[in-house]
């Protein structure tokens, strides 16, 4: 019998499918040939011209026609990824109001006729009641309210090209066995949408409060940057369906990590959100710099460049921050009075009052703009009410053959004019000067200032130095913060340090965020926000915790787990089985990585070898190549991911998982064992540690 009725049910759904995409594929073919037409009439009709009206008339309905069609092939593009899995959840919910029981279908779309609904979307509120995981009394928040009743029964299928495999029904997690064979599949060059094996943590986070910032913490694989991306798709769907304005941005480190996030949010029948970096934001409010580059930065402090290190920290040092922050807060301008024909107008003091009156964490461009406004005004009113002694002194003192008249509308000019750049004037603005300034009288000898000042002098930053004169920049106000996006996403946040985080804050202020970070994965203490409390400190976020690991297998977790101090060991590791880590000997380990390679190669879909430094990838590459020709360096943040076989420097494998890792040792550098623990964690199925031997 319930054969009978998953069959029929499936068979529903699939003739639904066929045919949404037989009209959507009709409907889009029809835009597309509608433009065809119009162009074809109009040219026929214009063969010496046109009208310009005509034309752009034309132009915004072929626009329109060509958006729509594109909106029908993406629609149908998805439909047709669902014909080979239409839904991989059921609810059975019986509700208090009429007690009905209702049959949910859960999966990626929304499948639903108007009378019918075949399947519902994993994002619609309902759909909420199959990541809760367990039977017996539960509830969900619908636009009407709270909706509550009873989970009576929990469903899984797994689909092989549109045909039903198997069904269990389930309860307290989503189901292991389902978990453990996705898990188990190879990893590719993009990241893949996880809707059918999301956990009840996880999907508190995904689902969490619109218009609340959020950090989300937890160990490596534990899934912070899939919740980070289904959350932006969250979003999408419930600002559609409340007819609300979304705009999403995300902070992404290189382009390696970005080009594999590209696959999430169009397997979701989403478009991929932007993303930009802190180069970005150089380029676009530093504009006259050069700025070294972030993995530069970290190169030279992973190399053991001390001076580096300790020129990195003293700008970082927290108390400098916090230092600088209170010395902005605490400017006081230097007003001066308005005297308009030798009698004060404005005294300084009360434009001061004023000044003083406005909070401390406005940005101060922000402020004086505001005081500007406000003495624009005082000052008009002053001239309205004594216009009669003006005029009767401008009269006095014309000329014959003057317009005294003339001469009251320069002056009111003048007046405005002048005020107006004194006001704005008061402070300085320049956020290099500043920065010297404040690196002078902070600590006496904790900066090299000449070598600073000549790099600015020069135009050439150090990635450091960019990151303080860009938080300058946005607290003075100088920067124009974008208004128009509505959510940030920033993961790996561990690695920016506070000023970074809360230029952020700046640039973005209308912004709600989502934070992701995994504090153990702070390779460089220096540059590093090491304290989730800080981060949520900054954010004045609400905290979610992650408490597990899904990405490698349980004897790769464990072995990374070993890298860590004891006390951040207390998470847990999902039960997935497999092939324990592998230490190799070797007195030349490129030969033994070659060697593996060939072996390693055709067994797993990605393989990649970890070193330290883009200069240990580049050195290493070039003794590879010869014994293993098919293999591809990763040396910039500019480069996508492409190939089977990579090699990457730790910076640039940050958020990154394949099925095999090769990490060579080498006797004269190895890394610590936080990079170690970095480098485990990339693995899913298979890690391959190759320590050179010195032969002593």
């Amino acid at each position: 019998m319930i054969e009978n009725e998953e069959g029929k049910k499936l068979s529903e759904t699939l003739a639904y499918i066929d045919r949404e995409i037989s009209r959507l594929t009709a409907a889009s073919g029809e835009r597309k040939e509608a433009v065809r037409t119009r162009n074809r009439d109009f040219m026929a009709e214009n063969p010496f011209g046109s009208v310009y009206g005509a034309a752009v008339d034309m132009i915004r309905r072929n626009e329109n026609d060509l958006a729509e069609a594109e909106t029908m092939r993406r629609e149908a593009y998805i439909l047709d990824k669902m014909r080979l899995a239409p839904y991989f959840g059921r609810v059975d919910f019986c509700y208090d109001d009429d007690g009905e029981t209702e049959r949910i279908y859960v999966g990626i779309k929304t499948l639903t006729d108007g009378k019918t609904f075949f399947v519902y979307d994993w994002r619609a509120p309902v759909s909420a009641l199959f990541y809760l995981g367990e039977l017996g009394r539960a509830a969900y928040t619908a636009p009407a309210g709270e909706i509550t009743g009873e989970i009576r029964l929990l469903r899984q299928y797994t689909f092989e090209n549109g045909k039903l495999l198997h069904h269990w029904d389930s309860e307290l997690h989503i189901d292991d066995e389902v978990l453990r064979g996705v898990l188990s599949g190879a990893s590719g060059q993009v990241m893949r949408p996880i809707v059918c094996t999301i956990q009840r943590e996880q999907n508190a986070a995904i689902r969490f409060a619109a218009n609340r910032d959020l950090l989300v913490t937890g160990p490596a694989g534990c899934g912070k940057t899939s919740i980070g991306m289904h959350r932006l798709a969250w979003l999408m769907y419930r600002a559609r369906s409340e007819s609300m304005q979304v705009s999403t941005l995300m902070l992404t480190s290189n382009e390696a990590f970005r080009s594999y996030l590209s696959g999430v949010l169009p397997e979701l029948g989403e478009r991929n959100t932007e993303s930009f970096s802190f180069a970005d934001l150089f380029e676009r409010y530093l504009p006259d710099f050069h700025v070294e580059t972030a993995l530069r930065q970290a190169e030279a402090l992973l190399s053991g460049n001390a001076q580096r290190a300790s020129d990195v920290a003293a700008l970082y040092d927290p108390s400098f921050l916090s230092y600088i922050e209170a010395q902005m807060d605490a400017l006081q301008p230097k007003f001066v009075s308005v005297v308009v024909l030798g009698q004060t107008a404005l005294a300084g003091e009360e434009i001061a009052r004023r000044f003083r009156a406005l909070p401390c964490g406005v940005p101060v461009r922000e402020r004086l703009e505001t005081v500007a406004d406000w003495v624009e005004e005082e000052l008009k009113n002053y001239l309205l009410i004594h216009r009669k002694e003006i005029l009767a002194h401008l009269l006095e003192t014309t000329e014959r053959g003057d317009s005294y008249t003339e001469k009251y509308m320069r002056l009111k000019k003048q007046v405005a004019e002048r005020s107006r750049a004194m006001v704005l004037g008061a402070v300085p603005t320049d956020p290099a000067g500043l920065l010297m300034r404040y690196c002078s009288a902070f600590k006496d000898g904790a900066f090299r200032l000449r070598a600073m000042r000549n790099r600015i002098a020069n135009k050439d930053l150090r990635f450091e130095e960019a990151v303080m004169l860009l938080f300058l920049s946005a607290r003075l106000g100088n920067c124009r913060p974008f208004g128009s996006y509505t959510h940030v996403l920033v993961d790996e946040a561990q690695d920016l340090c506070p000023a970074q985080h809360k230029t952020l804050r700046l640039l973005f202020p209308k912004a709600v965020f989502t934070v992701l970070a995994d504090p153990n994965q702070g390779v460089l203490p220096v540059l590093n926000t090491g304290s989730a409390a800080r981060l949520a400190e900054i954010y004045r976020a609400d905290s979610l915790s992650m408490g597990k690991s899904y990405r490698s297998t349980r004897e790769i977790s464990e072995y990374a787990k070993a890298f860590l101090p004891e006390e951040k060991r207390g998470y847990e590791v999902f039960d997935r089985q497999g092939s324990a880590p592998v230490t190799w000997a070797a007195a030349d380990p490129v030969q033994k990585t070659a060697e593996l390679l060939r072996e390693l190669a055709g067994r797993y879909r990605t393989v990649c070898v970890l070193l330290k430094t883009a200069a240990e990838v580049n050195a290493f590459y070039e003794k590879l190549q010869p014994l293993y020709p098919d293999c591809t360096p990763v040396l910039s943040e500019k480069k996508a991911l492409s190939g089977s076989v990579l090699l990457m420097p730790a910076m640039l494998a940050k958020g990154l998982e394949f099925d095999c890792v090769l990490v060579p040792v080498f006797a004269a550098a190895p890394p610590d064992d936080q990079l170690m623990y970095l480098f485990a964690t990339r693995a899913l199925h298979a890690l391959h540690v190759i320590r050179e031997t010195t032969g002593e």
